[in-house]
């Protein structure tokens, strides 16, 4: 079909378009289409070609588990709460990633490489940018994150993701050391309280001891309950003797004084036992070498509640004796820990240069270039049809259109 019977047969149609009529006008046009394609594939292919290539590097770290047991687990589980409470509930792969993209890590890796005129920029901020979009940090399955670099030499590349675990590394240790030193000062004024309170439950012990002749409280009990009863069978039989007397012998009426004597004796004895007072004091016996010691009984009246008090004093000497003992072996824990010098991440696998480019990918470049100038071309084809059919129908319209569009000069 000619293009004068296709534009009458478009006109005949009374307005309505087809697929026909574009594959027309694609037809029409098509040297304009195949030469935008080209020469936007070339143009593409040229420039692909002079960009150097790009090699990546990856490094992959295990972020350890740390131990949960012992009171130093309770204070580090406590630390952790506090930070996780601070990071909205992040995980650890998040932690790390926001460590390795801080400004303290990135501006040090850009004095150690001289990325800033190796990068070609000016500012230390665009130079941060150009870094973080030239990493790639992922966290893998459990505690593995990887950490990819992209680089124009290969060794720079893996140099520059070695570098971030070391930077990680280090930050982490200065961290450990820091929460070491913490839980260390920690425990150990907790030790100084805890001893204070030991001291001061041992004394309070003692004194109570001293104060009520306490040696062995149920031996002492014992002894105080078998001496008030030979006293009393003592007394049973004196005043059994005394009525004897009475009754049937006058004469020796000292005997029975005698025995009224002791009756009287005993009785204050067995009072001093069973009140274990003399005169407001506790009883005293003189000691060997001539000290005033306790007195080996101890008062009835006073049988519970000394025991009820010995009791409580005995146990919370044992409690805090337990308390110290458990505190003095965490804080030595604490110091070793303090001290020791450990790795705080394991490198899984080592970043090494690679020997095989990452990009660009100049064929697929090429390709995404000959396809925009395709749909370009296209595009250009329609307009150049649309201006044709605009001078043959309107050429006051055209005219007025041309005048005022520069870009179009050229003769349809």
């Amino acid at each position: 079909m000619k293009p004068e019977n296709a534009k009458q047969y478009v006109e005949d149609r009374d307005g309505e378009v087809f697929l026909l009529d574009y594959l027309i006008v694609i037809m029409k046009r098509k040297w304009l289409i195949f030469c935008m394609a080209f020469f936007a594939a070339i143009i593409g292919g040229v420039y692909v070609y002079l960009q150097p290539n790009i090699y990546t590097a990856t490094v992959r770290v295990l972020i350890p588990v740390k131990s949960d047991s012992g009171l130093s687990g309770i204070i580090a589980n406590a630390a952790g709460d506090f930070a996780g409470a601070i990071l909205g509930g992040s995980s650890a792969a998040d932690v790390y990633k926001g460590i390795l993209e801080s400004r303290t890590v990135t501006d040090r890796l850009i004095d150690r490489f001289s990325l800033k005129e190796r990068y070609g920029e000016q500012y230390m901020e665009s130079t941060r940018q150009k870094l973080l979009k030239n990493t790639k940090i992922e966290g893998g399955e459990g505690q593995i994150i990887s950490i990819s670099v992209k680089d124009e030499e290969a060794q720079t590349a893996a140099d520059i993701a070695n570098a971030y675990t070391n930077e990680l590394d280090r930050i982490n240790r200065n961290v450990n050391i820091t929460e070491g030193h913490l839980k260390r000062v920690f425990l150990e004024k907790r030790l100084e309280k805890v001893k204070d309170e030991l001291l001061e439950v041992e004394g309070r012990l003692k004194g109570f001891q001293e104060k009520y002749g306490l040696v062995a409280l149920e031996e002492q009990a014992k002894a105080t309950i078998e001496g008030a009863a030979k006293i009393k069978g003592e007394i049973v039989l004196a005043q059994t003797e005394l009525e004897v007397f009475k009754k049937f012998g006058t004469v020796r009426n000292k005997e029975a004084v005698r025995l009224e004597s002791k009756i009287s004796e005993l009785t204050n004895q067995l009072v001093q036992i069973e009140a274990g007072t003399n005169g407001g004091e506790l009883i005293r016996r003189t000691g060997s070498e001539g000290k005033m010691e306790a007195n080996f009984y101890i008062p009835f009246n006073e049988l519970p509640s000394l025991g009820l008090q010995l009791a409580r004093l005995t146990r919370e000497a044992k409690i805090q004796e337990e308390v110290f003992k458990l505190v003095t072996s965490q804080y030595e824990l604490a110091k070793i820990e303090e001290a020791r010098d450990i790795n705080t991440i394991q490198i899984l696998d080592s970043a090494v240069p690679p020997d095989k480019k990452s990009g660009p990918q100049r064929v697929l470049i090429a390709l995404l270039a000959a396809t925009a100038g395709l749909f370009i071309g296209i595009v250009a084809a329609f307009f150049r049809e649309f201006m044709a059919n605009l001078k043959d129908a309107d050429p006051d319209r055209y005219k007025l259109f041309v005048r005022y569009s520069p870009v179009h000069r050229s003769k349809v």
